[in-house]
């Protein structure tokens, strides 16, 4: 395909230019083919093909790739490509800021190693600062979990009073439709479960007790978390005031990383206790709230 037309179709769909260089990355790779599929299908007038091809312009800028060197890892186009056709503008928008400040540079060296990017011969903590006055924190551990019309993001946290170590959910709507799945993250609902919350979310999850409703969150108090087993699933629902519920279906073997994060932040709260305390001291609290 000519530059020209390549260019002439990234004008329609309202995306940067590229350069016939940074198109040379691609030449010969999975995603270069899918990059020319995703063109001629737009110009064709399949307007969903928007996300893709901003997931690949996004990834070919040199300021990502700069930013990328600059946190320490390889750069990996066709990683990162890949990771932001699934989460959209979110991750290249967290590379993108990784100079503002430690906690954007944590958040961008989390996505990065979620991406599969590996580490450079340094390490990410010796490449040159972005921040050299302030501390940097380090990366938090994250997963997802996709339905078909929302997915959940799962992460360890800190209280912002107390620095005590939880974990945080953020819920997210699914975009449109299509065999590739989008979701939105750019307006995600978050709510970050305080210490005792985090408590009685291990109970539900060891099948302690049927339910858990977490109300009054957000500056607002206008977030809350309701999860619900049900028979074979869980059901989550993540609300806010005025937007639609954020709600999925979470089967169990999905719930074994919340587990074992729970466990663990619990457990770094606790470090003179083992998981069997922990265990006790939940199924303890359980007995409690059921004998009420």
């Amino acid at each position: 395909m000519k530059l020209s037309t390549i260019l002439e179709t990234l004008a329609a769909a309202r995306l940067p230019s590229v350069t016939s260089e940074q198109l040379r990355h691609l030449v010969g790779t999975a995603e270069g083919k899918a990059f020319a599929d995703d063109l001629k299908w737009f110009a064709a007038g399949e307007t969903g093909r928007r996300e893709q091809l901003a997931a690949v312009v996004h990834a070919l800028a040199p300021a990502v790739r700069g930013t990328v060197e600059q946190l320490g890892f390889q750069f990996d186009l066709q990683a990162l490509i890949a990771a932001a056709k699934l989460d959209g503008s979110a991750g290249i928008d967290m590379i993108k800021t990784a100079n503002a400040n430690p906690g954007n540079r944590a958040r961008a060296i989390a996505y990065l190693q979620g991406a599969g990017m590996k580490l450079a011969n340094r390490t990410a903590a010796a490449a040159p600062a972005l921040a050299p006055a302030a501390p940097i924190e380090p990366p938090y551990y994250s997963f997802k979990i996709f339905g078909s019309s929302a997915a959940l993001c799962v992460s360890e946290a800190r209280t912002r009073s107390t620095n005590q170590h939880t974990i945080q959910i953020e819920g997210a709507l699914a975009l449109g439709g299509g065999a590739r799945r989008e979701f939105d993250w750019q307006n995600k609902i978050i709510v970050q479960l305080t210490v005792q919350e985090a408590y009685q979310a291990l109970a539900l999850f060891e099948n302690l007790i049927p339910s858990v409703k977490f109300d009054g969150h957000g500056r607002a108090h206008d977030k809350s978390l309701h999860i619900d087993f049900q028979d074979a699933h869980y059901f989550v629902r993540v609300i806010q005031r005025g937007r639609a519920a954020v709600a999925l279906p979470v089967r169990a073997v999905d719930t074994i990383r919340i587990i074992a994060l729970l466990y663990r932040q619990l457990l770094a709260n606790e470090p003179h206790l083992q998981i069997a305390d922990i265990r006790t001291l939940v199924t303890r609290m359980a007995s409690m709230t059921s004998t009420r």
